[in-house]
C-alpha cells in the first residue's frame, strides 16, 4: 500500500496489532462469558429467524427490513455468520464484537497517525480508545454490533479517502465509497461522512476548485438515500417530541456526551432524564453554556489550531445524528455511551495533542508524559474491565442500572420481565407495580401506550401467580388503554382458556394474531387450545405457522408431534419430538413421547436410550422408570 498511507514498518505493524489484541483480551478476556441480555439480543439475535440461515430468503429480509427502527442489514449479517459458527451460544458473538473494537482502535492510531505524523500520539489515541470505558457499552453489549462495524467501515473510508487526496489515486478514490456504502450498510449514522470529508480538505487546506465539489457528489448521493430511508423507521420517535423539547435537549445531551467521555463514572445502560424541560433547569443551562463555549472554540481553533478545530468538528458532527433520538416511550434519556462510540475519536486527539503541546511547553521531563498517559491507560482499562461485567447477564445489568437511576419505569420492568424469567414471580409483580408508579409520575404526555405494555406484563406475573381474576382485570385494563397491544390480547386469551371460556379465549388469539401475526408464540398458544377442543387439523395449521416463525422454539415442535400423533402421523410425530429433543435436550415430555414412539416401532435400544436420558434429568421419574421396568420384563 502507498507509503503515504502505511506510513510504519512492517515489523511496527505487526508489534502494534500484538500489543492491541493482548490489551484487548485482558480488558474484556472476562466478559466474553457474559451472557445475551433482554435488551434487544432476543429481537436482533437469539429470537431472530432471519439470521438463523444464510439463504436467499433470509438476505432479502435483512435488506428488506428494520430492526424494527434501524436499517442495518450488514449488522444482520455478521450475525448471520456468527450463528452458523455457533447457533445462539453468546461466545461468537462477543468474540467477533471484541474483533471489530480492536480493529477499530487499531484503524484510529492508524488515522491520527495520518493526520498528526506523530507515531506516539497515534498509538496514544489507538490505545485509550481501545481501553475507553464509555466504549465497553459497544464493546459487551451484542446487539450493539452496528456501532462497531459503522464505525470500522466509517473509519476506512476516511482513510482511503485521505489517501486519493494525498495521491489523486482513483483507486483510493472507489475504495474509499465502496467502504462508505459498507458503513451505511451497517448503520445509518454514517451520513456524516460527506461533512468529514469536508473537514478532512479543510484540516489540509485544500482548494475549492472543480474536484473538491465533483468529489462529493457521490457520497451525498449516498447519505441521502440512506438518511430517506432511516426517517421511515425513525417516524415515531422523531414526532414525539415538540421543538422547544429538541431545543433544550441537543445542547444538554451534547455536553452530557463529553462529560462521560472525559469523566467515564457512574455508566449505566439508561440515562433517563426527568426532570422539567426548562431554560432554567441547571442540566439544560449548563448544556446551552457548554455548547456556547464550543462555539467559541470553533471559531478560535479555526484561525490558530486547525488540528483542534478538526477534533472538536468531528466530535459534534458524529454525535448529530444521536441528538434526536432522546425519546423513547414517554420518556427522554440523555445519550447512550455507544452513542459517542466514533464521536470520541475527535475528542482523544485533542486530549492527546492539547497534552503533548502542554509538555513542549512547559519543557517537562521526557518519561512524564509517558508515565501520566500510562496511568491514564490502567486506570481506564480497569474501569472498563468493571463495567464489562455489568453486562454478564440481564439481572446485573438492570440491578445496576436501577442503582443508578431507579426513577427509571424501564429498568423496573425489564428486571421484572427477567424476574418473571427465573421464577421469582413475587419479585416481579413489585418491580412491574413500581414500574407503573414511576411511568405515572414521570412519564411525559400520553403514557397510555407504555403504560399498556407494562400492565399486561403485570397481568401475566398475576396468571402466573394463579390469581386469574385479578390477570383478567388487568389485562382488560391493558386493553382500556391501548386496544392494539397483542401480547395484553395473548394473555386474555390465556386467561380465558384456563377459566374454561373456549370461544372468548380463540376471539382473544385471533385478535392477537392480527395485530402482530409474526409472533411465534401467539399460533402456539392457539394452536394448544385448538388441541384442546379437539380440532386437531387447525390445530396442526396452527403449529405450522409457529415452528414457521421460530424454528428453534421446542415446545411447538413438541406440541406438534402430540397432534401428529393424535392424527396417527407417527412418523412425523417422532420427527416433530427428535426436534424439540435436539434444542432442548432437558425436555423430559419430549424424550417420554418419543421413547414410546421408538418402543412401538421396536427400536428398543433407542427407547432404553431415551428412558434412561430422562432419569438422568429427574432420577425420580415414575413414567420412564416404569417404562424401563415394562421392557426389561418383555425382554425376559
Amino acid at each position: 500500500m502507498s507509503d503515504r498511507l502505511l506510513p510504519v514498518s512492517r515489523a511496527g505493524t505487526l508489534l502494534t496489532v500484538g500489543l492491541f489484541a493482548l490489551l484487548a483480551l485482558g480488558v474484556y478476556g472476562a466478559s466474553l462469558e457474559n451472557a445475551f441480555v433482554r435488551w434487544d439480543d432476543g429481537l436482533l439475535i437469539y429470537e431472530n429467524p432471519a439470521i438463523r440461515a444464510i439463504t436467499p430468503e433470509t438476505l432479502k429480509t435483512i435488506f428488506t427490513t428494520y430492526d424494527p427502527e434501524l436499517y442495518i442489514p450488514l449488522t444482520f449479517f455478521s450475525y448471520q455468520l456468527d450463528y452458523a459458527v455457533g447457533g445462539i451460544d453468546p461466545l461468537p458473538y462477543h468474540l467477533q464484537n471484541l474483533f471489530w473494537h480492536t480493529m477499530n482502535a487499531l484503524l484510529v492510531a492508524w488515522f491520527v497517525l495520518l493526520l498528526t505524523k506523530r507515531k506516539i500520539v497515534g498509538l496514544f489515541v489507538g490505545l485509550l480508545f481501545l481501553v475507553h470505558p464509555l466504549h465497553t457499552e459497544a464493546v459487551a453489549w451484542a446487539s450493539a454490533r452496528k456501532d462497531l462495524l459503522c464505525t470500522f467501515f466509517s473509519l476506512l473510508s476516511m482513510i482511503t479517502y485521505v489517501g486519493y487526496r494525498r495521491s489523486s489515486s482513483r483507486k483510493f478514490y472507489v475504495l474509499s465509497m465502496l467502504t462508505l456504502l459498507l458503513a451505511l450498510l451497517s448503520k445509518v449514522t454514517a451520513v456524516t461522512l460527506p461533512a468529514i470529508f469536508i473537514l478532512l480538505d479543510l484540516l489540509e487546506r485544500r482548494r475549492y476548485d472543480r474536484t473538491f465539489f465533483l468529489d462529493k457528489i457521490t457520497p451525498v448521493l449516498f447519505s441521502v438515500l440512506f438518511a430517506l430511508i432511516a426517517v421511515l423507521g425513525k417516524t415515531a420517535v422523531l414526532s414525539s417530541s415538540t421543538l422547544w423539547d429538541k431545543i433544550f435537549m441537543i445542547p444538554t445531551s451534547i455536553a452530557f456526551a463529553l462529560w462521560k467521555l472525559l469523566f467515564p463514572v457512574g455508566l449505566s445502560v439508561l440515562y433517563p432524564f426527568i426532570d422539567a424541560l426548562t431554560l432554567w433547569n441547571p442540566a439544560v443551562l449548563t448544556g446551552i453554556v457548554v455548547c456556547a463555549l464550543l462555539v467559541v472554540l470553533l471559531f478560535v481553533s479555526w484561525r490558530r489550531w486547525r488540528t483542534g478545530f478538526f477534533g472538536l468538528a468531528f466530535f459534534l458532527i458524529f454525535l448529530s445524528p444521536t441528538l434526536l433520538n432522546f425519546a423513547k416511550g414517554n420518556t427522554f434519556y440523555l445519550p447512550a455511551d455507544r452513542y459517542a462510540y466514533a464521536a470520541s475519536i475527535g475528542v482523544l486527539l485533542l486530549l492527546a495533542l492539547g497534552a503533548a503541546e502542554l509538555a513542549e511547553r512547559l519543557r517537562l521531563a521526557r518519561a512524564v508524559l509517558p508515565s501520566i498517559a500510562c496511568v491514564v491507560l490502567v486506570v481506564c482499562g480497569v474501569l472498563t474491565v468493571r463495567q464489562s461485567l455489568v453486562w454478564k447477564d440481564s439481572a446485573a445489568l438492570f440491578a445496576h442500572a436501577l442503582a443508578h437511576a431507579p426513577q427509571s419505569y424501564e429498568a423496573q420492568n425489564n428486571m421484572g420481565n427477567v424476574q418473571r424469567q427465573t421464577g421469582d414471580t413475587q419479585s416481579a409483580l413489585q418491580a412491574y407495580e413500581q414500574a407503573i408508579t414511576l411511568l405515572q409520575d414521570y412519564g411525559r404526555g400520553d403514557v397510555s401506550i407504555p403504560l399498556s405494555r407494562v400492565l399486561s406484563n403485570l397481568a401475566s406475573a398475576q396468571r402466573e401467580s394463579n390469581d386469574l381474576v385479578t390477570a383478567r382485570a388487568t389485562y382488560e385494563q391493558a386493553l382500556l388503554l391501548n386496544p392494539l397491544n397483542p401480547y395484553a390480547h395473548l394473555g386474555l386469551g390465556i386467561v380465558s382458556g384456563q377459566q374454561g371460556q373456549i370461544a372468548e379465549a380463540e376471539a382473544a388469539y385471533l385478535r392477537a394474531k392480527d395485530l402482530a401475526p409474526d409472533a411465534a408464540i401467539i399460533p402456539l398458544n392457539l394452536g394448544a387450545l385448538y388441541t384442546q377442543t379437539g380440532r386437531l387439523d387447525e390445530a396442526l395449521v396452527s403449529l405450522e405457522r409457529a415452528v414457521e416463525l421460530d424454528p428453534l422454539a421446542p415446545q411447538a415442535h413438541y406440541n406438534m408431534g402430540v397432534v401428529l400423533r393424535k392424527l396417527e402421523r407417527n412418523r412425523e410425530a417422532r420427527e416433530a419430538y427428535e426436534r424439540a429433543v435436539a434444542l432442548a435436550p432437558s425436555f423430559v415430555a419430549a424424550r417420554i413421547n418419543l421413547g414410546i414412539l421408538y418402543y412401538e416401532r421396536h427400536w428398543v435400544d433407542q427407547a432404553i436410550e431415551q428412558f434412561n436420558a430422562v432419569l438422568m434429568i429427574d432420577p425420580q421419574n415414575a413414567m420412564a422408570r416404569s417404562a424401563l421396568d415394562q421392557i426389561q420384563a418383555a425382554m425376559q
